[in-house]
């Protein structure tokens, strides 16, 4: 799948509206991305809300118009389906809706070359299960395949793309991959948000039995057998700064010493690699991410 350094664009095109979450994406945003060294963008967008037999026409443009933007600054894009909330709730009601987003879409991306990736599906959960997931992936893939055979497209299992429920996936045959999401310990990673359902005050992080459990997991998510994608790894800024980039740096070169693709979350969503008052990345966490 050729993804060396991915950063996720969320909170933009997966918000209810863009702008709805934090700044719209710039021209400038993706060039400073491509300039700090990345070579691939995670592009979430809420196709289920933007969709009314057909999606939106703008909808569609606006995405469009970002794809095209990076891939003219070298940056690869994984464009990934998010935020289906129906579908989570209702597969058998959704599941048609799905297909037709993924049938529209490999119209609208027919003749883009290999810096274009497909995702199917953000992290299934609720109702749809690591099995239900699989049937709605066998259903579309040929439809997807009949334009793009040689795409790279990537699938994950159910609860939230947990590791195990990855782990539980078949080979789905070439030019697929895997993906799984790593926030562990979510205690830690996602303290003091405001908007999980559970509150995490302060904690740190650093522990030798913390980094081993790190380096153990990266190690089970290694499949010789088939390409894997840490699709979205974190801490939120709220985090001390040491603890912070350390537990970055941890997944980071564990995942590459496992031959695994990683994509941080996040270039915003309080997830943030810089300071939005300038374009300064925060004390340390280039070099916990980068080097």
């Amino acid at each position: 799948m050729d993804v060396g350094r991915c950063l996720n664009l969320g909170n933009a095109l997966d918000a209810p509206f863009e702008g709805a979450w934090g700044p719209a994406i710039t021209p400038q945003d993706l060039d400073w991305i491509a300039g700090a060294g990345f070579d691939t963008i995670r592009l979430p967008v809420r196709f289920g809300s933007n969709w009314n037999g057909t999606i939106w026409p703008a909808f569609l443009a606006r995405v469009e118009q970002v794809v095209l933007q990076a891939q003219e600054r070298g940056l690869r894009v994984i464009l990934d389906l998010h935020h289906f909330d129906e579908l989570m709730a209702d597969p058998d009601a959704y599941a048609p809706v799905f297909m037709a987003i993924w049938s529209e879409l490999a119209d609208r991306f027919e003749g883009h070359g290999d810096q274009l990736v497909f995702e199917l599906l953000n992290e299934p959960r609720d109702a749809v299960t690591t099995a239900r997931a699989l049937e709605l992936y066998q259903a579309v893939l040929p439809i997807i395949r009949r334009k793009h055979p040689d795409r790279w497209i990537i699938l994950g299992g159910g609860n939230l793309n947990s590791l195990d429920e990855m782990l539980d996936l078949p080979d789905m045959g070439p030019r697929i991959a895997l993906t799984f999401h790593y926030y562990s310990p979510i205690r830690f990673t996602h303290q003091q948000s405001d908007w999980t359902p559970e509150y995490f005050p302060p904690t740190d992080w650093g522990l030798p039995e913390e980094a081993e459990t790190i380096a153990n997991d990266m190690a089970r998510a290694a499949r010789p057998e088939v390409p894997v994608f840490l699709g979205e790894f974190g801490v939120t800024r709220d985090a001390k700064t040491t603890s912070r980039n350390g537990w970055i740096e941890t997944v980071r070169t564990a995942a590459e010493e496992n031959g695994i693709a990683w994509c941080h979350w996040a270039y915003g969503a309080g997830f943030d690699l810089r300071d939005f008052n300038g374009y300064e990345w925060y004390p340390g966490l280039y070099r916990a991410l980068m080097e």
